[in-house]
Parts: structure tokens; sequence; C-alpha cells
């Protein structure tokens, strides 16, 4: 895992942006600025690191030094990210390539402060997703998960039928093998939030929706992957998805909405 190209992930970065839930960051900076009181450093491990996108929005918010742990299976990716990491003097970051899907989750998170993810756990199963937060847990670690899909597709007054078949096929797809075991999909927002909550965390949680237009870079490529997707469910419809796919790029004054949830999670005081 990363499986992702650093063109899409770069395209994406335009819309996670923007996207973030404001709240839930602020949540984050709170904890950090306590935390600075108790500890001199931060150890952050960040899983599905990719190109460092979330590494280089989170930096800026920190006012201690972080020891960055960038995890991920693709060694290009990874090269990006260490080459254009934002740190502090007193930062250090180092590149770990492992394959979340089989690595010993324990091990990767050993001595972390704080867990982070962005567009992950929507691709992870329900039996990774517990072995990661009882490693969490076994740490006194909390938990950022930023950006992760919970089905919502909308185009505003383009919201049309043929959009309501390719919103269920997603949805579906969404739900095969990822390399995990059969993905969350759009349920993972839920299966995080109550699996936090079982294991006696504090979550902070809220909406975390792109908005792109079609003429943002990455729109084309976002909209066909949706009748690619669809189209592995439902050949039949490739044609008319293919066709549903131009017209709704050509709309004028689109607005697409794609939903998504953060979380930031911390161990319930005793």
């Amino acid at each position: 895992m990363s499986g992702f190209s650093d063109t899409w992930l770069s395209a994406r970065a335009a819309w996670d942006g923007p996207a973030r839930n404001r709240t839930v960051q602020g949540a984050l900076v709170d904890w950090t600025r306590k935390r600075a009181l108790d500890g001199p450093r931060l150890r952050i491990v960040d899983l599905g690191a990719g190109n460092g996108n979330n590494q280089r929005h989170l930096a800026p918010l920190f006012m201690q030094p972080v020891d960055w742990v960038l995890i991920d299976s693709d060694r290009d990716l990874l090269t990006i990210a260490g080459r254009t990491a934002l740190l502090k003097d007193d930062d250090t970051l180092i590149t770990d390539v492992s394959d979340l899907a089989s690595a010993d989750l324990a091990k990767l998170i050993a001595g972390a402060d704080l867990v982070t993810a962005s567009a992950l756990f929507d691709l992870v199963a329900q039996g990774w997703l517990d072995r990661l937060l009882n490693a969490l847990v076994d740490e006194g670690a909390a938990l950022l998960a930023v950006l992760t899909y919970d089905g919502r597709i909308e185009a505003g007054a383009g919201d049309d039928g043929v959009l309501a078949v390719v919103r269920d096929l997603v949805n579906k797809h969404q739900r095969t093998d990822k390399g995990f075991g059969p993905a969350l999909g759009p349920g993972a927002p839920e299966a995080l939030s109550a699996g936090l909550e079982a294991r006696a965390y504090d979550v902070r949680e809220g909406q975390s929706d792109w908005i792109v237009s079609a003429e943002d870079p990455g729109a084309s490529a976002l909209v066909g992957g949706w009748a690619e997707a669809a189209s592995e469910l439902a050949p039949e419809r490739t044609d008319q998805l293919a066709a549903w796919a131009e017209d709704l790029l050509a709309r004028p004054a689109l607005s697409i909405r794609v939903g998504h949830c953060d979380h930031f999670a911390t161990p319930r005081a005793s």
C-alpha cells in the first residue's frame, strides 16, 4: 500500500487541505499544546504516508520538536515525502518502506505519541482496524484519522438517476478487497468511532468533504475512476457510465461534493 501515483496524490492535496475539519484539527492543536508541557518532543507515526501530503499539512501545527516516522509500501513516494517534508530545525524524519497489510502494527507504532493517517481507513478490513486500535491502546497513543470516505457523492443540481446508480456501485466497489481483506469502505467512519469508544477513547469527529469543480486538476481522474469502478461491477453499463462521466464534467459551474470524516481520539482520563 499505497498504490496511488504522485500525480493523483498531488491533485487531491488541493481538496484535502480545505476539506479538513477545523473543529477536529483544533482539538489536535489543543492536545499538542498540553503535551508540550509534559515532554520536549512528539513522536508521530504517519501510516500510508504516500508523498507526504499529510506531514506537510500537519507540521506547522506543532510547536514542539517532532520525530516523524512516515510509513508506506511505495519507496518512490516516500522519497518524495522525505525530500519535500516541512521540518523545524530540531525535527527529525525517517521513512519506512513497509506493507501495512502484513506488517506488525504494534512494532510500527512503537513509541508513538500520535498515530495519523489520511484516506486510509476506508481501504482496510475490520480485523486490521481492530489490530491497529489494540496496538494504539497498548501504546496509549492518540489517533488522528483524516479524510475517511463515508459514501456520500453529490453533484448539486446535476444529481440524477445515473449518479445514484454510480454512487451505489462505487460504494459496493469500495467494500471489495484493497489488499487488507474486505474493505470497510463507506462504513469506515462508523467503525472508527465505535472501535475507539469501545476502547475508552474520547473522540472528536466531523465532516471533511471535498468540493471539486470540473476545472480542478484531478477532477477527470476522480469522475473517470468512479465510472471505471462502477463498470467493474456492472459491465453492461460501461458505455452509459463513460457517457455520464463525460457529460458530468462538461456541465457549467459543476460542483461535486465527496463525503469524508475526520477523527481525533485520545485515551480517556481515568
